[in-house]
């Protein structure tokens, strides 16, 4: 097979893609053509707006992410204070909730210490005989049913 060389003796200065200046030092013969070929593909390439584009675009997304970063730490601080808010208001709550069902337990207790106290003296007075509004009952049974 029969290859052709290409002899470029001067390199060609307005080579504006990658894909030139690839072609360029193909078939270049001299090392300075190379040399040459290769620091103005390495200059096209920062130079491109592909590329250009993409540092733009790294750059916006660097930012934003930064951006939903601060977003991110806000929220963790609005929430994480709405906790303690929450937190010290329900233990306020359940404290008066506590001390309100104290008092009511402590109120009915005497109320109940009382009524057990009143029932257990009429089942004492009423097992002795002694209670006088069940003794007339029966007084008054006993004598209705002797007809007096």
């Amino acid at each position: 097979m029969v290859q052709v060389y290409k002899d470029v003796t001067k390199v060609q200065k307005d080579a504006q893609k990658v894909a030139e200046i690839a072609d360029i030092i193909r078939h270049a013969k001299m090392g300075t053509d190379v040399r040459e070929a290769m620091a103005q593909g390495f200059e096209t390439i920062d130079d491109s707006e592909v590329i250009n584009h993409l540092i733009n675009e790294v750059d916006r997304l660097t930012d934003e992410i930064v951006g939903y970063r601060d977003d991110v730490k806000q929220l963790t601080d609005t929430v994480q204070k709405s906790i303690t808010d929450n937190q010290t208001s329900i233990e306020n709550i359940a404290k008066q909730n506590q001390e309100a069902i104290q008092q009511v337990s402590d109120d009915n207790q005497s109320k109940l210490d009382m009524f057990d106290e009143n029932w257990q003296n009429k089942i004492d007075r009423i097992i002795l005989g002694i209670d006088e509004p069940t003794l007339e009952k029966i007084i008054d049974e006993k004598l209705n049913e002797r007809g007096v």
